[in-house]
């Protein structure tokens, strides 16, 4: 039984760990699809290059640098998403989006009049503000479109500049670019802004390689979609200056990571499906096993219960027409005593399906248990003194519980019946708390050549079991236990 209990629970935790990850995954390729196409509509909605225009912003490359600088940042401001773009003259990458960048202007009279405008990049870290920064120290060379090294103080720190591999015209000191005249920096953080440094290091990649897979031609838009990578590609070819970029993004790695949580939050709920499930099948197995156990001592005790009195019963029939007539009465009472012991023992048993069944309703009552030992224990009184017991019974005091009355005055002439027949020379009755939890213990002492151990408490009759129902019945803790001296069955209920 327990091997099949065992294959069940396998097979049952399969089927749902099956059904777990096939749910999860159809669940993960719905959010992966829905992010993909959300994210490719973004690349191609953003107008960053203005296509329709390209031609325009290549031929004046005095605004060239200061529109490609704006919707750059704009570009990168979507999350989750890699991207890298580049602008080439004459086959040189002279200003790509690998690393922070600005512009700076000179200014003839205030912030917003720029008379003229040269980009720059920065080699390692920048400020940590976006935007228009004043009062900053430059010292640099430049041309007419670059910064070439050097370094920007701003604030009292200074950032290190990169360099180009452009040079558009004869290069100068910035000094004498500016003059006497006031600077300022626009930046554009690039390079690590938004914790994407990773994915921007993939677009990187797979921008060099489409760009050398293509062949050369005024423009090129193609897009991929995949649930590991998908892209959109746009290159601008204008004779001598190229303009291109890339944006990826990985579908299916991002949905994990924005999911994580869900995914922790589920695999426990999984956890705790599973152990509940291990729970529930090992409590079944028990309460089969126990079902099974108390069948078989149930079968035990009616067959030794009405045992001796049907074998009564039957000799006393069988002798009937041989006995004397001036015996008949006592003999007839002898037979109806035997009747009604086989009769107790069936109404045992009906009592037993009675409470097992649920078709007994409690009727919970506050219940003074020292009294009521005391009381049950009276009208058993002959039982010991008739066999010459020694019988302790426990010290007045108040242990009071909800249960029953007639129920519970039922288990206790149980277990005193029980503790009076079977105890040899002594039987006692104890009552104790432990927290707020009553304990009582009904105790008889056996002798030398009583039955082996484990007959002592399984052929103790009719009576226990129905205790066990009625201790079920009301939530309590109950149980029995035995050694070479003394068998005890207790149980423990709440006290009021």
């Amino acid at each position: 039984m327990k091997k099949n209990y065992i294959i069940s629970t396998i097979i049952i935790g399969t089927l749902i760990l099956f059904v777990f990850l096939l749910g999860t995954a159809f669940w993960t390729y719905n959010e992966a699809q829905s992010f993909m196409k959300t994210k490719l509509q973004e690349m191609q909605y953003v107008d960053m290059f203005r296509l329709t225009e390209s031609r325009e912003y290549l031929t004046e490359q005095d605004t060239l640098f200061g529109k490609c600088a704006s919707q750059w940042e704009e570009w990168n401001f979507i999350p989750n998403t890699g991207f890298y773009g580049v602008l080439q003259m004459d086959g040189k990458a002279v200003y790509d989006t690998s690393s922070n960048y600005g512009i700076v202007a000179d200014s003839e009279d205030n912030l917003y009049t720029f008379a003229e405008e040269k980009i720059f990049r920065f080699e390692e870290e920048c400020p940590s503000e976006t935007g228009v920064l004043s009062d900053i120290q430059i010292d640099s060379r430049c041309d007419d479109s670059f910064l070439y090294g050097g370094t920007l103080t701003y604030q009292g720190k200074t950032y290190k500049l990169g360099d180009f591999d452009y040079q558009g015209s004869e290069k100068v000191s910035f000094a004498d670019w500016t003059g006497n005249k006031p600077i300022y920096a626009h930046i554009v953080r690039v390079d690590g802004g938004w914790g994407e440094k990773e994915l921007d290091n993939d677009a990187k990649d797979l921008f060099y390689k489409l760009q050398a897979s293509l062949s050369k031609g005024e423009k090129i838009i193609t897009q991929k979609e995949d649930l590991w990578t998908s892209y959109y590609f746009i290159l601008v070819n204008n004779g001598s200056t190229t303009y291109g970029a890339l944006s990826l993004i990985h579908p299916m790695s991002t949905t994990l990571q924005r999911f994580t949580l869900v995914y922790l939050i589920l695999l426990i709920a999984l956890v705790i499906v599973e152990i509940s499930l291990i729970h529930t099948m090992r409590k079944l197995y028990r309460t089969r096993k126990d079902f099974t156990e108390r069948s078989r001592r149930l079968t035990r005790g009616v067959a030794h219960a009405l045992k001796t009195p049907l074998a009564v019963t039957k000799a006393y029939v069988e002798n009937w027409d041989y006995i004397d007539e001036s015996e008949r009465p006592e003999y007839k009472q002898k037979i109806i005593r035997e009747v009604d012991e086989m009769t107790d023992q069936i109404n045992s048993l009906l009592e037993i399906d009675k409470i097992d069944s649920g078709r007994v309703e409690l009727n919970p009552v506050e219940v003074e248990l020292s009294s009521l030992i005391r009381s049950v224990y009276n009208r058993l009184r002959p039982l010991a003194e008739e066999r010459d017991l020694e019988v302790l019974m426990p010290e007045k005091d108040e242990y009071v519980v909800k249960a029953d009355q007639r129920l519970m005055k039922m288990a206790i002439g149980n277990y005193l019946t029980n503790m009076l027949k079977y105890a040899d020379k002594k039987a006692s009755v104890k009552l104790s708390r432990s927290g707020k939890k009553i304990h009582v213990e009904f105790t008889n002492d056996i002798s030398g050549n009583n039955e082996n151990k484990s007959e002592r408490i399984s052929n103790n009759g009719m009576g226990l079991e129905i205790n066990e129902s009625i201790m079920k019945l009301h939530n309590f803790e109950s149980g029995s236990m035995t050694d070479s001296r003394n068998t005890t069955f207790w149980f423990e209920a709440k006290e009021v």
